[in-house]
This record gives structure tokens, C-alpha cells and sequence, in this order.
């Protein structure tokens, strides 16, 4: 499917990074999540230089604990409690429709875990409500890589953009002469971790 490429394009005052379901007792049970978490540390850092607004969501937290302490969340809205295996619920909708300013975004970033379940769910109710939505794919996982790699091509397949951590970082600076620069730099001087999004031999 071609996509048009003005809607790829990621701007500072118009996107948002969601959150989803990043919790300690998903730590052992996730594929490569040790990974998907430098990754995903990597890209929150960044963002919050760039100013992206932060949605975090915990699914069940009191059976399956907090946010990782890894991520930086002191200013993200949330962490908002959920049972849903989608994101959008009322309270986060409400959030998502004023936190660019009092406006929506026009585009989300999205990131967390499982791929095939709460990543995916969320995915399909934010593109049926209009949104861009940018699937960070070395930020995502599920249990099996199997269920992981089948459910961005089902994002894909709706009209996500499957994307990278550094993609999305690069996107948004968008000039060499942004005063963020040097700082996003020494960032991504840190290697994005391979996960298996494609075959060792093509690296």
C-alpha cells in the first residue's frame, strides 16, 4: 500500500509518544525485552529534549506492577490504569486530544508491549480515529517473535508507519543545526540493539 509521504512526517508541536504497558513483571516473560528497554530508554531521553508529550499506560498494575524504572516518566500524563487491551481508553482519549498545546496531535509514536495485544488493539483504534501512527519496531515486543514480526504487518497493513527509534529521533530534529543537536548525538552514539527485525545476514 503507498503511502503518502507527507503523512510520514514527524514535527515538534504535533506528535505524541504513547506508552504502553511497560511493566516489571513483563520483564522475563518478553522476547528481547533487555533490548526493547536500551531502545526504548534511548528514545524517551531523546524525545523529552525534542518536547514530544508523554502518554503512559499500565495494564493491571496491581497484578502486574509499575512502569520499568529505566524509563523516564516524570513528565509523562499517567501512568493511566487500564484492563482494555487497547490504550484509548476515555481518560487517555481526553489527554491525547488536548496535549499538543490544547490541540491533538496529528501523528503518535508508539512503543511498549505485547506487539500483538495492547500495541496492536491501540494501534487500529488510533488510525479509526484519524491519527498518523509511527510503531516503533526495535521499542516493541511480545512473548514470541513470531507474534511480534506478524503483528506489524497487520500495523502495517492498516496504514501504521513501521518504524526505528533512530528514524523517529532523526525525523523530528529534522536539521543538523537544531539547538538539540549534541545533545541527541551523544545519544545515539549508544548502538540501537539488534532484535531480530531482520535476518542477522542482511546486517
Amino acid at each position: 500500500m503507498a503511502i503518502n509521504p507527507c503523512k510520514a512526517v514527524l514535527r515538534q508541536g504535533k506528535c505524541a509518544l504513547l506508552i504502553c504497558d511497560v511493566q516489571e513483571r513483563f520483564a522475563k516473560a518478553m522476547f528481547e525485552f533487555d533490548k526493547i528497554t536500551q531502545n526504548s530508554t534511548k528514545l524517551i531521553k531523546a524525545l523529552k529534549l525534542l518536547d514530544v508529550p508523554v502518554i503512559v499506560s499500565e495494564q493491571n498494575p496491581k497484578a502486574l506492577g509499575k512502569t520499568i524504572p529505566q524509563f523516564d516518566i516524570s513528565n509523562a500524563k499517567g501512568p493511566f490504569a487500564k484492563s482494555q487491551f487497547s490504550m484509548c481508553t476515555p481518560e487517555i482519549n481526553d489527554e491525547l486530544s488536548k496535549i499538543c498545546c490544547g490541540q491533538k496531535p496529528t501523528s503518535v509514536i508508539l512503543i511498549g508491549i505485547e506487539a500483538h495485544v495492547c500495541i496492536e488493539n491501540t494501534a487500529i483504534d488510533l488510525r479509526g480515529d484519524g491519527y498518523e501512527v509511527h510503531t516503533v519496531a526495535d521499542c516493541c515486543t511480545s512473548r514470541s517473535q513470531e507474534d511480534r514480526l506478524l503483528a506489524l504487518e497487520r500495523m502495517r497493513d492498516i496504514g501504521c508507519h513501521i518504524t526505528t527509534s533512530e528514524n523517529v529521533i532523526f525525523k523530528l530534529l529534522g536539521d543538523a543545526k537544531h539547538k538539540e543537536f549534541k545533545n541527541i548525538q551523544s545519544l545515539v552514539k549508544v548502538p540501537t540493539l539488534y532484535t531480530g527485525l531482520v535476518p542477522a545476514s542482511k546486517i
